[in-house]
Parts: structure tokens; sequence; C-alpha cells
């Protein structure tokens, strides 16, 4: 659904949920979910509200206030808040973020021992992982996915575990697999492959991937097909390029391979998903003159 807010743009899309009982009484739930670009014009604030939220920058800025402080989270923060406290927070600089509304079991419990921890501005390279797994999400839900109640639950439970590891500076150093997923985001676009990646991790290929799998979720190059495929759609609705120059711009050698591997992750082509977008803008524009 597209959201009602005041500054939200056309491309946003957001997602609620209604728990069962069941639901409420044994997991962690999601309430809402979403994807929202912003003009500087969006803003909440509420007295209180029950549900947690966790949300992840990708672009601009967010300006927050929140339990007497403020602070500007910028691209790549995870900011962490339980909405049943006073909280302010308004968009700037072109904001772009993903977030989930949450609940349920002891959630507030350990959402409050995390703040008290790390408070609710968070600068960790664990960020990037919660940033996936919101924008997968999203993306689930997008394209129509079903889940149980206990898959639900887990998406939380991940986004706890993310957010409950140690901070880099308390390692040792940074772990091979975040190593990795560091480069795969800064060269999604050059040629990749499992031996390239695991010697960059100065691991086996097979333990690599072991490693990689169990720490994301993913095969190393399902991520890296993950990350040029995130890429792609925003290129396909955020600019006019056409298919073959954005095949090139996320790795592919071929506008072909792009357009099958597209299709087979997406469910439609480079080219119906931007008149898709394009036309819910379109849609959604003439909605708001009435």
């Amino acid at each position: 659904m597209k959201s009602v807010d005041p500054g939200i743009l056309p491309q946003s899309i957001c997602f609620s949920f209604t728990p069962s009982d069941l639901a409420q009484k044994l997991y962690f739930y999601p309430t809402w979910c979403g994807h929202y670009y912003c003009t500087d014009n969006y803003f909440m604030k509420r007295e209180t509200y029950p549900p947690l939220l966790i949300l992840f920058i990708r672009e601009g800025e967010l300006y927050v206030e929140y339990q007497n402080q403020s602070f500007n989270a910028q691209k790549g923060d995870v900011i962490l808040l339980d909405c049943s406290k006073p909280h302010y927070y308004h968009a700037r600089n072109g904001l772009e973020f993903l977030y989930m509304h949450f609940d349920g079991s002891n959630s507030h419990e350990i959402c409050q021992h995390i703040l008290e921890i790390k408070g609710p501005l968070i600068q960790e390279d664990s960020n990037i992982l919660i940033g996936r797994l919101l924008y997968n999400m999203v993306d689930f839900y997008q394209n129509e996915g079903i889940e149980s109640m206990f898959q639900s639950s887990m998406r939380i439970y991940h986004i706890f575990e993310y957010l409950l590891k140690p901070p880099v500076l308390q390692t040792e150093s940074e772990t091979p697999i975040e190593e990795s997923i560091h480069y795969i985001r800064q060269n999604y676009h050059e040629p990749l492959n499992l031996n390239k990646l695991a010697e960059i991790a100065n691991l086996s290929p097979y333990y690599y991937a072991h490693c990689f799998k169990e720490e994301t979720g993913y095969s190393p190059m399902e991520y890296v097909t993950n990350t040029r495929l995130e890429q792609a759609k925003i290129k396909l609705i955020r600019t006019q390029k056409n298919v073959e120059e954005i095949a090139d711009e996320v790795g592919y050698s071929s506008s072909s391979s792009f357009i099958n591997m597209f299709v087979k992750k997406v469910g439609r082509s480079p080219k119906q998903y931007r008149k898709f977008h394009q036309s819910h803008s379109v849609l959604k524009s003439k909605n708001n003159l009435h």
C-alpha cells in the first residue's frame, strides 16, 4: 500500500499486519514495514505509540528527538526507538529509509536493554545486515509473499541478534565475512566469483561459503546477485537509463543475462518493473490532486 503521511514520495511503499492472538502471546511480530523516499516535509511526532521501531537510513538524514536526546542519523545508521515514549523525527536532504514497527513477547525489555547499552542511534558494521533484512522483508511482501508466524518472528530475532553484536571496537578486528560484505557492496559492478571473495576473506572457498551462509542466510553469490538487483531496481525507478546501461553498471556482461536473472528473482522484466512503479507513481500523483 502507499503511505498517506506528509512528505512521502509516490515510489514509497508500506505494509501493515494484524497479528493473531497466538502470535501476540508467543512470538515477536511486525505491525508495519516499509521503504520510504521523503521530502523535507516528512515528519512524525507522537506522545506514545505501542510498537517498537527499527529504521535503517539508506540516503539523506533524519533528525530525531528522543528521551532528552537529539541527533542527526545519516546514511548507514540504524535507529531503535521504543515508541511508547514521546518521540519526534523529520526528514532532511533527500531521506530514504527502510523501517519496521514490531512488538510481542519480551521485545520491549530487549529493546530497553539495547538502548541502555547502545542508545537509539546505532553506528556499527552490522547495520548493513539490518538494512539488508529490512529490504528483503519489504521486497518479500511487495512480491506478495506469505510466511508463518514463526518466520515473521525470526526476522525480528535476527534484528536483535545483529543489534546485540559487540561493536567492532570491542573486537580484535572486523570478521572476514564482514570484510567481504563491505567489498561486495562497494564493488558489485566488478566481476566477482566465489574464489575471489574467499581470497579477500583469506579463507578456503568451501569454509568461506559455509561461514557466509551461516552469518547472512545467503550464499556469497546469492548476496552478490541480490546486491546487484537492489541497485538495478533503484536505477530503474530513479533514472531514465535504458536496461543495457543499467545491466552494465550493476556488473552484468550482457543485458540478456541481467534480464534473465531479474525475471527469475523479481518475477517481472526490468521494463515491466519500471512501468509498474511509474504507473503507480502517476496514480498516486493523480490521487493527491483530489
